[in-house]
């Protein structure tokens, strides 16, 4: 197999829903890191072999195509949309290693993109057993038969934290940790290369929207449970809905010669794996155990991991049943801090693992992430 590298990455801020990027149709967030990816490595649309995306709660069809064209890319480069739900982003890169891996391509850029405050209204069709009338929609899919069990994200965090007895305090504290994290990061500015700025030169949109810098114990212990009567999920150790893009370049050791570029990373290894449904959020798991055995990698080699922190209890569950430290995971903060845009946020952790690696000096890092129905995916890079 061709090795494969990862030359450079790039995403917008981040916004909550009906926030800083409301106004902004999600292929106009991914055309915003499309073009800025090559312009800051000297690039012609032309030198990419394919562009894959994932995406959520976008209108359907080819957002990558639409988005591909919205930045007036030539017709003649092609285009590829993923939905796995949150783990769209990061499936989209693993598919762009496999093409380079395999010789198909030679360069590929993938990522996601999510615009949560454009998202329009779902409904069942009127001869769907599940049809509630025309004024009734729907926000959640689907993921799994009723039979087996399709819990909302909500109750299957609820339900999770009650089976591994994991208190509402340390879940709190985690979404301290997060935000405590996350400002030290933008304090010290060591994701701001890799942010795109949106807006115009005038009123420019730079910074992350959902960073408390002053973020308090006290506070997150007022906050309401969020599902559950008397239940310990509440909107501060979950995340929100948010808005945003992110891409990687990914190539081969000939197009790293080729057109001059700087690696940053090896792409050292990709997989997925399914899960029970109603346990979801410890999806990443079973993804993380597959990659450690395909690569012949020990847990202990793993320098810093990245999970997708849709819930507090997500990180908790995951790293106690992996025997991982949190103290090396997430260093620069999660999303409960940043914010989960779907589609986006397997390109955004996997940008962030790679700054960690490099503040640290590490090796290897793991980057994962779960998804409803029972899905995880992971990926391992190794620091150039």
């Amino acid at each position: 197999m061709n090795k494969v590298y990862i030359a450079d990455g790039v995403r917008t801020p981040i916004g909550k829903t009906d926030g800083i990027l409301q106004k902004y149709l999600p292929e106009q967030l991914a055309a915003c890191v499309l073009n800025g990816i090559i312009a800051r490595n000297g690039l012609s649309p032309v030198a990419i072999d394919q562009v894959i995306l994932g995406n959520v709660v976008g209108p359907g069809g080819n957002i990558a195509r639409v988005s591909v064209l919205e930045a007036g890319w030539p017709y003649s480069i092609p285009a590829l949309t993923v939905d796995l739900q949150c783990g769209s982003g990061l499936s989209a890169i693993n598919m762009a290693a496999a093409l380079i891996q395999s010789g198909q391509a030679e360069m590929v850029i993938a990522g996601g993109v999510e615009s949560t405050s454009m998202a329009p209204r779902r409904q069942f069709n009127a001869n769907d057993p599940r049809f509630q009338g025309e004024t009734v929609y729907y926000e959640q899919a689907p993921f799994s038969p009723e039979a087996i069990g399709n819990p909302d994200t909500g109750e299957a965090a609820e339900n999770l934290a009650g089976q591994l007895d994991i208190s509402r305090e340390d879940m709190d504290r985690l979404a301290l940790e997060s935000h405590r994290r996350a400002s030290l990061a933008r304090e010290q500015g060591l994701l701001s290369d890799i942010i795109i700025p949106l807006g115009t030169p005038a009123s420019p949109i730079i910074a992350d929207e959902c960073i408390r810098e002053n973020m308090r114990l006290k506070l997150l212990g007022r906050m309401p449970p969020a599902f559950r009567t008397g239940g310990r999920i509440t909107a501060g150790n979950t995340c929100l809905k948010h808005d945003g893009a992110a891409a990687i370049l990914l190539c081969s050791e000939a197009a790293l010669a080729k057109y001059r570029l700087q690696p940053q990373a090896v792409f050292a290894g990709a997989a997925s794996s399914g899960w029970d449904p109603n346990r979801f959020p410890l999806s990443p798991v079973g993804a993380i155990e597959k990659l450690l055995h395909q690569t012949k990698l020990s847990l202990s080699a793993i320098d810093r991991l990245e999970i997708n922190e849709a819930f507090a209890v997500k990180i908790l569950a995951c790293c106690r049943e992996l025997g991982y430290s949190l103290e090396q995971t997430n260093t620069l903060g999660g999303a409960l801090a940043y914010g989960h845009p779907y589609g986006a946020s397997g390109a955004i952790i996997l940008l962030h693992l790679i700054k960690s690696l490099q503040q640290t000096n590490g090796r290897f890092g793991i980057a994962a992430i779960g998804a409803v129905g029972g899905m995880g995916v992971a990926s391992v890079i190794e620091r150039c």
